[in-house]
């Protein structure tokens, strides 16, 4: 088979093996009392019996369909004149919860660390809500998400503070006396590589080999005349 249409189907694979795995701006390091988590609490029959915070990575580079509110982490009940993500920005959602196994005020404390810039927190279940259908499309999320409102409390509540180099970094403290209290975590997610530049990488990786074989042959065809 000539060498070139070998390359071809390569080339092919490639594109489309890049055109399935996006870039996602997920969990990269924790710190402190928190739990990386692949199915949430309100999808499990029973609570987990853990005083750390829970973590997991939900829908990955979304383009926002609508404006969506931002919670103020300085005072999470504060409703009016929020800051918004708007409409068409492309972006990575987490969420961070605190479920209590026991009827008595605990808390957990934890750094977590994106690999995206972090655009804003939503920890009001009235602002939440409506991102569910966005961020987590599962029926049984809203039958049983996250109850409650994000306090500060005199001696010290629930925190958020955005740090490091890149805005990347969530130092957060989730505190409740009975139930759970849930954070959702919104960052900036890569944009999508357009299907050109896609195509163009995938064709070069088809061709690399075929280049480097070619190259090889010339190179002791002149070798061989000396």
């Amino acid at each position: 088979m000539n060498p070139l249409v070998k390359g071809l189907p390569l080339a092919a694979l490639s594109a489309t093996v890049l055109a399935a795995h996006p870039a996602d701006a997920a969990i990269i390091g924790t710190k402190g009392q928190v739990e990386i988590v692949d199915t949430p609490v309100w999808l499990l029959d029973k609570t987990p019996k853990s005083f750390s915070l829970q973590a997991f990575d939900e829908e990955q580079n979304v383009v926002l369909p609508q404006d969506v509110q931002i919670s103020d982490p300085t005072n999470w009940d504060r409703l009016s004149d929020l800051d918004v993500i708007p409409k068409g920005t492309r972006v990575s959602s987490h969420f961070i919860y605190f479920a209590n196994p026991i009827r008595e005020r605990r808390g957990a404390r934890a750094t977590i660390t994106f690999d995206g810039p972090i655009l804003g927190l939503i920890g009001d279940p009235a602002i939440a809500k409506p991102t569910f259908e966005i961020f987590f499309p599962n029926p049984n999320a809203l039958r049983n998400d996250i109850g409650g409102t994000l306090d500060r409390f005199p001696d010290g509540g629930d925190l958020g503070i955005i740090t490091g180099d890149r805005g990347n970094v969530l130092d957060v403290y989730l505190t409740t006396h009975v139930g759970r209290e849930g954070l959702r975590v919104i960052t900036q997610a890569p944009a999508a590589p357009e299907p050109l530049t896609i195509l163009g990488t995938g064709t070069a990786l088809g061709f690399a080999p075929l280049l480097k074989r070619a190259y090889s042959k010339k190179k002791n065809k002149e070798k061989n005349k000396d």
